[in-house]
C-alpha cells in the first residue's frame, strides 16, 4: 500500500516542492517499504535469488544509489520530469531491495547469513550514507536549483543521516533479539509424554521397599521346658 502510494501523482508533487520531502519519500522506500516487500516476496523468491544477491552487491546497490539519489544533476532532472522521478523510485527500490534480500533470506539457503555475519554487514553498510547525510545538513549554501531553502536542505540531510541509522540499528536489534529468544522444542508424534525406557529411577534403591509389604519378622524358637 505504502509502496502504491509513492508513485501517485499526488505524492511526486509534494516530493517535488521540498527537499525534506524528497528524502522523506526516498527513507520510507528504503526502511519501510522494500524490507516488507522482500520478506512478503521471500517465500517465493528465496530459491530462485540466492544465488545471485550477495552481501557485496546488497551493499554496494544500496550506497550507489543512495549516492545517486541526492547529487544535485540528477535530483534536478527528475524534479522536473515527473515520469524520471517514477523511474528513480523504481530504481531506488530494486537497490534496496537487494541490500535487504542478504538479511531476509534464511541461514540454510545457499549462501545465506548467520545472526552475527548479518549484524556486521549492517555495520558496515551504515558507514557510507553518513556522508551525503552530514554533507547537506551542514552546508552553508543551496546545491539544488529547484529548491530555495537552505534550512529545508539541512533537515532533509539530518533526516537523511538518522533515517538510514534508525533502519539499521533496528535492524541489528530484531537480529539480536531474535538470537537471544529461545526456541521452542518440537512436541512429540502423538503429543503425549513418552517415559525413556531403560533409565534407572532417581529414588534410592531402599525407597522402593518401603512400597512393598514388610518382611514377617523371625521370632526365635523356644525351647520346651521340662515339668518336674
Amino acid at each position: 500500500m505504502l509502496g502504491a502510494l509513492s508513485f501517485l501523482p499526488f505524492t511526486i508533487r509534494l516530493a517535488d516542492q521540498r527537499m525534506l520531502f524528497h528524502v522523506l519519500q526516498e527513507m520510507l522506500l528504503l526502511a519501510l517499504v522494500t524490507p516488507l516487500i522482500a520478506y512478503g516476496l521471500g517465500p517465493i523468491l528465496r530459491s530462485r535469488l540466492s544465488f545471485r544477491l550477495q552481501p557485496l552487491v546488497g551493499i554496494l546497490a544500496l550506497n550507489l544509489a543512495l549516492f545517486a539519489a541526492q547529487l544535485p544533476s540528477i535530483v534536478n532532472l527528475v524534479v522536473r520530469a515527473p515520469l524520471l522521478h517514477g523511474l528513480l523510485q523504481v530504481l531506488f527500490i530494486g537497490a534496496a531491495f537487494m541490500f535487504w534480500w542478504p538479511i531476509i533470506r534464511p541461514k540454510p539457503s545457499p549462501g545465506g547469513l548467520s545472526s552475527i555475519a548479518k549484524i556486521g554487514y549492517l555495520m558496515v553498510a551504515s558507514v557510507p550514507p553518513t556522508v551525503p547525510g552530514l554533507a547537506l545538513a551542514f552546508s552553508h549554501h543551496l546545491f539544488y536549483a529547484v529548491f530555495r531553502s537552505i534550512e529545508d536542505q539541512q533537515l532533509a540531510g539530518l533526516l537523511l543521516f538518522a533515517t538510514a541509522k534508525c533502519a539499521l540499528v533496528t535492524g541489528t536489534f530484531i537480529i539480536l533479539w531474535r538470537m537471544l529468544t529461545p526456541q521452542a522444542e518440537p512436541p512429540d508424534d502423538d503429543g503425549r509424554d513418552h517415559a525413556l525406557p531403560g533409565l534407572p529411577s532417581p529414588a534410592p534403591a531402599w525407597f522402593a521397599r518401603l512400597e512393598g509389604p514388610l518382611p514377617l519378622e523371625r521370632r526365635p524358637e523356644r525351647e520346651p521346658v521340662a515339668v518336674p
